[in-house]
């Protein structure tokens, strides 16, 4: 999965197209430090409750309970259980995204691994909320769609990463750069969700070492001290 900026990448935030047409900004979202840190209370207790029980059977009241809150200040930083879920999911899936950039002089093959790297560690830290979210985008057709619509946009940036490579001569030319980045980075995605949350005998060293093998053969690359790519005719 080649590095993105250590920004979070510009890519959609479901929680915008859900309220962008509710009422004024409500009291509490963030203009005192109490009301961010009561904020940041609620969206780590309900991080841990969708964790546990589930989307369909988390409840505001458990929510206020594990952040130590009435559930009447619920309502002033989130109107439904459905809008915060929204805002934990956009928070961890952008997270995985948003990767430190490596130094100018970095080899393209390490880039690649850390970038690699990073998602699985990213994922490994949140397997449990990711499963859910994933669960809730089969029901929920906004969420489903903001995930694609991520998912599209950051496979763009993965598509222009390759484009750099081969223009530089480290990559196969005639490997479609659309088509790869789809193929790759789903491939990270699905193994990151089979690494972490199905019984296998795994581990993330060598996980990470494995994907960076199939994302430099896929790409035509050569590992340091092997020559440059293949030109292909």
């Amino acid at each position: 999965m080649p590095e993105v900026t250590g920004r979070k990448p510009a890519i959609s935030n479901a929680s915008r197209g859900r309220n962008a047409a509710g009422p004024e900004k409500r009291r509490g979202t963030g203009r005192t430090y109490r009301g961010r840190e009561t904020r940041r209370r609620l969206l780590d207790a309900a991080k841990e409750v969708f964790e546990r029980d589930g989307f369909v059977h988390a409840r505001i009241t458990d929510v206020c309970t594990t952040a130590g809150i009435s559930h009447g200040s619920f309502y002033t930083y989130f109107v439904t259980k459905e809008e915060i879920f929204t805002e934990v999911a956009d928070s961890i899936e952008l997270d995985l995204l948003a990767i430190e950039p490596a130094p100018e002089d970095t080899d393209p093959v390490e880039r690649i691994r850390l970038a690699n790297e990073h998602y699985l560690r990213a994922y490994g830290a949140n397997a449990k909320i990711m499963s859910v979210i994933h669960q809730v985008s089969t029901i929920d057709a906004d969420v489903r769609a903001t995930r694609l619509q991520r998912q599209n946009a950051f496979a763009e940036v993965i598509e222009r990463r390759i484009r750099r490579l081969q223009e530089s001569g480290d990559a196969d030319p005639l490997v479609h750069p659309a088509y790869a980045a789809q193929a790759l980075g789903g491939m990270v995605a699905h193994f990151a969700d089979n690494l972490f949350n199905t019984d296998n005998d795994f581990d993330l060293e060598t996980a990470t070492e494995q994907l960076t093998r199939i994302w430099v053969n896929a790409l035509g690359m050569r590992y340091p001290g092997q020559g440059p790519a293949a030109t292909r005719n």
